[in-house]
Parts: structure tokens; sequence; C-alpha cells
């Protein structure tokens, strides 16, 4: 079972790889890759044990990153192979709004 702090490892990797496609494009391949990977994360965190969490807060914190970041990799996954990627950013969308 992940502990936080791994988790939070795992979620900048991710974070850092999305930036890094930003900056220059990945192969598809790689952004299968970074897709499936963060689908792991949030897998992990749901299965993880939030004894060592400092709060409530910092728990809800790591899991919208980690929803921001699955959701993104899987639209940069989609866009480059040519698929539809408005129900993700429909969902994406109402991701940012839920903490405005």
């Amino acid at each position: 079972m992940a502990t936080i702090q791994e988790l939070q490892m795992r979620l900048d990797k991710i974070e850092r790889e999305i930036f890094e496609h930003s900056l220059f494009q990945k192969s598809r391949d790689k952004l299968l890759k970074l897709r499936q990977e963060a689908l792991d994360l949030k897998e992990d965190f749901l299965n993880s044990s939030f004894m060592d969490a400092h709060s409530i807060e910092e728990l809800e914190e790591i899991r919208f990153k980690i929803m921001e970041a699955a959701l993104t990799a899987h639209i940069l996954a989609s866009e480059a192979m040519y698929q539809d990627t408005k129900e993700h950013m429909r969902r994406l969308t109402e991701l940012y709004e839920s903490v405005s």
C-alpha cells in the first residue's frame, strides 16, 4: 500500500511530464504510458491508507491534482490519436468549477 508521500512523488513526476509535453511534444506511446501511470496513481490513491496525511485539506489537494493529471493525460493521449476529447474536457472543466 502506497503512502501519501509516495503518491505525491509519483504525482509530481506525472505533472512534470505533462509540463514537458507542453514544451517538447512527446510521442503517442509516451502519452499513453503517462495516461496509464495517472490512472494507476488514481487507483492507488483510492486504495491507500490515509493515516499518514496531515489533514483533510492535504488529501483533498492531492485528490484534485490526481484527477487533474489523469484527465489532462487522457486528453493529451486522445489528441495524439486524433480522438474526440469533448467528454474529458467537460469533466476537467467541471473539476475546475468544483473548486471555484
